[in-house]
């Protein structure tokens, strides 16, 4: 009847209306998580004078130094200062991990580049002596806080290495799964108050998948999924450091701006003092080389932080072993005056130099041009799975480069995807690529890394002028066999790449091009492209026993001549 019909009708129109409404909460609260979770409350730090006295100073705001500042204040009776020199962490920059692939073109690092290379050849030129960017994050949280984010243990037997042939006591990999646990949030030792969320990436190319499949194919290794430690051999997807809704999980945000079981903030707590924008001078030896304190320039300000119990250097890789220097504490020739003669300050810089090959896709978008969709954004805002949760990184494989064995030896290879073309040397400016992958004018194109895990050439970092640029020398490709693996590894890219499994979605080669061909010809591509990549720098205050004369620290991290004194950064890393 007609009355039922309006009547259906009518109920039709509130089950609509009902639905709209619910739809539009549903945005607008997802709209609100979204921005709460990008406009994070800031940490707290010390404005004005940062006072006289503390029990412990740490020097240095990066990864290591949160950590230890969370830590150490947990004891409401013990007093922390943590300096860091760059700016708090603050703003959608430090919170999309996809954006930490154009850091160097921002004010928050170091502005820091190599000496000229010997083995690298100039862009576009074949004379030697190449310059290479070296990337070091100058902000609150350090490199966790502009980096790919992706969270990985290591492998187990390079722990068992370390503890059973370099004199490392404690650092066995039984010894430190647990505190690997521990920041994860997991484990007996777990904390509320201080520890990473770990997740797998949320969003995988299609080029990525294809990538896995290839290379179980082609190198008969396994697929493994996910993983948080190395697999041995294997293909897979890591896990990275996110929150659930898939935005960066740095160092502040694990370990500072967390509420404790108290409901207090880390970095509220009243015994613990953050001070930013404060550039560490000298660390304070008196003549028994006790560490006394820290002199430190804060604008226009010179001051002095006493510690009372130790000051904890956390400097990073490239600036702990400057430091040191500084205060005195290095080799004879470039220490002035020397207080303490430790010929490894500086020494022993081990990085990996990575190179790949580059081709062209078809049928899908590269990584750059997915992000500037609205589709995208929308899927982003209401919690999908969407290209702007990636962080370009895809799939890594770990593999050997002899076959025969490849199932029963250490991986010494890693290769790895990344769903956009980078920027090798060979193609120009660093800034220009990532201005054009701005504009969308990079090609449409994907990345197959090569990676040696274990390279022989060692480095040096030198300093010789206070507050100016150290000098920092990798000397990558220098060893003739680190050479050899990356020839190999270019060619086990191209096999991997030229599998049928990428078959529709793989189109032509653009880097190192067909043309190249012959070891001759991969070994010029190989001085022309090479470049610091991952930003895996260690081993300048290497850690091990008195017999190693490079050794700086003992394995408790105490610098050896010193008292009071402790680096606690990958530098320590032998």
């Amino acid at each position: 009847s007609a009355a039922g019909f309006s009547l259906a009708r009518g109920h039709g129109m509130w089950v609509l209306a009902f639905t709209a409404a619910a739809l539009l909460i549903f945005v607008l609260w997802r709209l609100y998580v979204t921005y709460k979770s990008i406009y994070t409350e800031s940490c707290a730090t010390k404005k004005g004078d940062l006072g006289k006295e503390y029990d412990f100073v740490i020097v240095g705001g990066g990864t290591a130094g949160c950590i230890l500042a969370s830590r150490l204040s947990e004891h409401r009776g013990t007093t922390v200062l943590l300096i860091e020199a760059g700016k708090v962490d603050d703003g959608p920059f430090f919170r999309l991990n996809l954006l930490g692939a154009t850091f160097m073109s921002t004010p928050h690092h170091w502005n820091l580049f190599t000496e000229p290379e010997p083995e690298l050849l100039q862009t576009d030129s074949k004379t030697r002596g190449r310059v290479l960017i070296q990337c070091r994050a100058k902000c609150l949280g350090g490199c966790s806080s502009l980096n790919l984010a992706i969270w990985h243990r290591g492998r187990p037997a390079d722990y068992d290495m370390w503890s059973e042939k370099l004199g490392c006591k404690g650092w066995g990999w039984d010894e430190l799964k647990p505190y690997f646990e521990k920041c994860e949030g997991k484990g007996d030792l777990a904390n509320r108050s201080g520890f990473f969320d770990v997740h797998r990436q949320r969003f995988v190319s299609l080029i990525g998948e294809q990538f896995c499949r290839a290379c179980a194919s082609i190198l008969n290794i396994p697929l493994v999924g996910t993983f948080l430690k190395t697999p041995s051999p294997g293909v897979g997807q890591p896990h990275n450091m996110v929150f659930a809704d898939g935005t960066r999980c740095n160092a502040v945000r694990a370990y500072l701006t967390r509420r404790g079981n108290d409901g207090v903030r880390v970095c509220d707590r009243p015994n613990l003092t953050i001070a930013t924008e404060t550039y560490v001078t000298k660390i304070a030896l008196d003549t028994e080389n006790v560490a006394r304190g820290v002199k430190y320039i804060r604008g226009a300000h010179h001051g002095f932080a006493m510690a009372k119990h130790e000051v904890l250097l956390c400097a990073g890789t490239i600036h702990s072993p400057s430091l040191l220097i500084h205060s005195g504490v290095g080799p004879a020739e470039s220490t002035a005056p020397c207080k303490v003669e430790l010929p490894g300050v500086g020494q022993n810089l081990k990085d990996v130099a990575s190179s790949g090959v580059v081709y062209s896709l078809l049928k899908t978008q590269s990584i750059d041009k997915m992000v500037k969709t609205p589709l995208s954004l929308a899927k982003f805002t209401l919690g999908v799975s969407s290209p702007l949760h990636s962080n370009t990184m895809d799939a890594f494989a770990f593999t050997s480069l002899d076959s025969k064995v490849r199932q029963e030896r250490q991986p010494e290879l890693m290769l790895s995807v990344q769903s956009t073309r980078f920027p090798f040397a060979c193609v120009g400016s660093y800034i220009k690529t990532v201005e054009a992958g701005q504009t969308g004018e990079l090609p449409n194109a994907f990345t197959v890394h090569t990676t040696l895990l274990q390279p022989r050439a060692e480095g040096k970092v030198e300093v010789f002028v206070p507050r100016r640029k150290p000098k920092i020398s990798h000397n990558y490709l220098s060893h003739p066999e680190d050479m050899k693996a990356m020839i190999a590894a270019i060619k086990l890219a191209r096999r991997v790449a030229a599998s049928e499994k990428l078959d529709g979605i793989r189109g032509k080669e653009l880097l190192p091009g067909p043309e190249v061909k012959s070891d001759k010809d991969i070994e010029d591509y190989l001085r022309r492209s090479s470049c610091h990549f991952f930003g895996t720098l260690v081993g300048t205050c290497k850690m091990g026993d008195e017999k190693d004369p490079k050794a700086v620290v003992d394995s408790r991290l105490r610098v050896r001549g010193t008292k009071r004194l402790r680096v606690v950064d990958a530098s320590v890393i032998p």
